[in-house]
Order: structure tokens, then sequence, then C-alpha cells
């Protein structure tokens, strides 16, 4: 039987497939890790770890977090989905594992998962969870910082113990299948990485979700830090490509002024304030994060796929807003540019709220919707005619034109527009994805190269 791999894409290939050989997508629970993960001596309990979960911007703020600790520290970093390809899910100082060091630590599981039952077999997202585990503990990172795939509770990164801090970013409507109906019901599953005894950051919330946030944190005796009370952001404002911002946390008595971050919006400053807080709390568990780390690393940051800009004349403009919530968030950015017309290359996955992305963007009423089917989105691709119909109830007809080929879409779309457009592409991180390669920009982290 075989036991190692030696190609990468197969390798990648086995792990995927583990979704597919039965239905274990949504059985939530931790007995199929706790099997690999004893086997390997438990890597996970080696490492120095911030969990962050969260419905919007938990991908921001994480990365602004590791570019804060990545200056003075070995910082493992934990992401999912990918954009370009898989590697990017792990990642040291931002350089991705390398398929060899992919290999080695892959190989190093594959014996146990042969030995295993298929019904302890862990899923895609485990495996890509326990793989990160090893590999960190292998590379011997001073902290790793670990993103929730979805919810929080059930997540398998919450197979966590003790996290140096726990954070949960803005919560919204999303896979609602999974998580609840309610905004209480998915706050209690993303308030699940709360620890017995721990500290929580918490931004910005709604107030039923705060208040199950804080109920959950009361039950299990954990310190609060919430954004708006313990610490926020102010003076929020735009010069060029950058926003510029003040942070002030009450807890640690500390302000910082003229903090400059890459990323465009009003919300990019509240994510790189919950990223500042969690770091400075660091300071108490032997992680030294100093005023340097903070201004030089949050200057220096990039994530890709939020308010990126890749192309100009006409300015293109990537956002994988996908909810309601991150629609709001962009409509309030594209404001920013004054007096020009918007035209959005919009594509969307059924399984999404499409009436409260749709019902938020088409509030600007001067802006085009080039419409186009997600590429390599498989069984949760939405029709082109369907996503029409969507998109009639909220925008005139006039506005709307739409192509089945996303590559057809993506032509028309910078051939009608103007030098004073922007071009903005939304409503799925597969169709950031794809416009990203097409414009050359292949690159998940400036410090690859």
């Amino acid at each position: 039987m075989l036991q190692h791999f030696t190609n990468y894409k197969r390798a990648l290939d086995y792990v995927f497939s583990l979704n597919r050989r039965r239905k274990i997508f949504w059985e939530f629970g931790f007995d199929r890790m706790k099997v690999v993960l004893e086997k390997l001596k438990n890597p996970q309990d080696d490492l120095k770890i911030v969990h962050v979960a969260g419905t919007k911007g938990k991908g921001s703020t994480i990365s602004f977090l590791s570019f804060i600790l990545r200056q003075s520290y070995k910082t493992g970093l934990f992401t999912s989905p990918s954009l370009i390809n898989t590697s990017e899910r792990m990642s040291i100082n931002g350089a991705l594992i390398s398929p060899k060091e992919f290999l080695e630590v892959f190989n190093e599981v594959l014996p146990i998962y042969k030995k295993l039952p298929e019904k302890l077999t862990p899923s895609t997202f485990e495996t890509f969870t326990i793989l990160a585990f090893e590999y960190f503990r292998r590379q011997k990172v001073d902290i790793a910082l670990f993103e929730v795939g979805m919810g929080g509770r059930l997540d398998a990164t919450n197979i966590i113990k003790r996290p140096l801090v726990s954070v949960i970013t803005p919560i919204s409507y999303d896979h609602q299948k999974a998580l609840g109906d309610t905004l209480e019901e998915i706050a209690y599953e993303k308030a699940g990485i709360i620890k017995n005894n721990g500290i929580v950051v918490v931004g910005k919330q709604k107030d039923e979700a705060k208040k199950v946030i804080l109920d959950v944190a009361k039950s299990r005796n954990a310190n609060v830090l919430l954004y708006g009370r313990d610490f926020y952001a102010d003076n929020i404002r735009q010069e060029g490509s950058r926003t510029l911002f003040n942070f002030y946390s009450r807890i640690e008595d500390i302000a910082f002024e003229d903090l400059e971050i890459p990323l465009l919006g009003i919300h990019q400053a509240e994510n790189a304030s919950i990223s500042i807080q969690a770091a400075l709390l660091l300071n108490k568990s032997g992680i030294e994060v100093s005023s340097f780390m903070i201004r030089h690393g949050l200057q220096n940051s990039f994530w890709p796929g939020r308010m990126e800009i890749v192309g100009n004349d006409p300015l293109i403009l990537l956002d994988g807003a996908h909810n309601g919530a991150s629609a709001l968030a962009l409509d309030s950015a594209l404001k920013l540019f004054k007096e020009k017309r918007i035209i959005f290359l919009f594509g969307i996955l059924r399984d999404k709220n499409i009436n409260s992305v749709l019902s938020v963007l088409s509030r600007n009423k001067s802006a085009i919707f080039v419409l186009t089917e997600v590429p390599f989105s498989n069984k949760r691709r939405l029709d082109v005619i369907q996503l029409k119909k969507y998109a009639e109830q909220f925008i005139s007809k006039d506005r709307i034109f739409y192509f089945r080929d996303f590559l057809k879409a993506f032509e028309f779309t910078r051939k009608i527009a103007g030098k004073k457009d922007i071009v903005c592409v939304t409503g799925s991180l597969y169709l950031v994805s794809s416009v990203r390669k097409l414009t050359n920009h292949f690159v998940f982290s400036l410090n690859i190269l």
C-alpha cells in the first residue's frame, strides 16, 4: 500500500479527495483530528497561538497582526481559502510552504491516515489544519496565527486548547446553513473560541452579537477587550491609496497617531486596531511588541483581494465582498472615489445571500453591472441568467450586461471603462483570484520574491 507521495500535485489531490470520498463536510467534531494529532504527539500544544474568528475582516486582521509580529519574530500564518494556490494556507514571515516542505509533512501524516477506518479519516480542512500544526512545530516558529475556517465552536482550529489571545472580528450573516439563521446563533458559534479564563479581543459588533459574546465570555470567566469601549480607531482618513488613523487603548493607556495601512476603508482601520490591541496583549505572554513593530508592520502590510488595486487606466479594484456586511464596507470605501463611475464585474456563488449583496451595491445609481459566472466554482456556481434575474430586482436593465464566460465579461468591462472610471471586481474571492491571474498578480505576499 502506498505510504508516501513524491509528487506535490498528487499529494494535494489526495487531500482534496478526502471530502469527496464520503460526505463528512458537515460532520463537525474533533474525534477525527484527535486520533491523528495524538499520533503526532500533539504539535498544536507546543505552539504559541493567536486564534482569530469572525465573519468579516478576519483575514485582514490576522494579516495585519502577522506583519506586526514578523518584524521581530518567526511568525506562522494559517488562513483559508487560498486565492492563487493552496500553499497560501501556510506561510512563515510571508514565505509560503514549499512543495518540498509540504511533502515532508504530508508524508509523515499519510501512514497514519492509511491505518484509519474511513469514519475516522479527517476532512480536507481538518487535514490542512493538522499539517499546519506540524509544519509550524517543525519550523520552530515563535508564534503561530490561526484563522478559523467556519464558525468557531466546532471548527477544526478550535482544537487549540490555550491560545495566548483569541480574537473575534465583526460578525454578520454568512454560512447560515452551518451556523444558524440569526445573528445570535452565528455569534454563539463564533464565541466558541473563547476559552475558560482566557482573553478575547472583540471587534465592533451589532448589539445582539455583542450580548452573546459577552455572555459566553462571562460564563467562562474570560477577560474581554471590546472595540469602542476598551480600544478604538479615530481620525480615519484617506491619503492616496493609503488609510491613516490614530489608535487608542484605554487598557494599556497608550496612543499611536498617524498610523498607515496600504488598504482603503474605515473598516480596515478598525481591523488594524483589533490587531494592534491583540499584539499589545502579547507583551504579557513573553512576546514583546514595540511601537516600531506596530507602526512599521502596518505600513508594510499586504492582503490581496481586499480593496486591492491591480491596474490603472482604468483603475481596477479587487474586493472579495460576498455578504451584506462586506458589501456595506465596500460601498463605504468606494465613496472615497468621488465623481468616478463604478463598473462592477460581479459574480457570486449560489449559496450566498445574493440579494443582500446586490441591494447594497445597487445603491450607486450610476454604476454599471457586468454579470458573470464565477470560474472554478463547480457545484456552487450560479448560472448567469439566474444572476441576471436577481440583479433586475435592484438594478435597471439598461445598466446590466451579462456574459457566461468570465474572460469575455472581463474583456467587455475593460473595453467600456473610461480613464476616469473604476472597475470593481467583487462578489467572490474565486472571481477576484481569476482576475489577479489575468492581471499578472500571482504573488500572495509582497515578500515572497
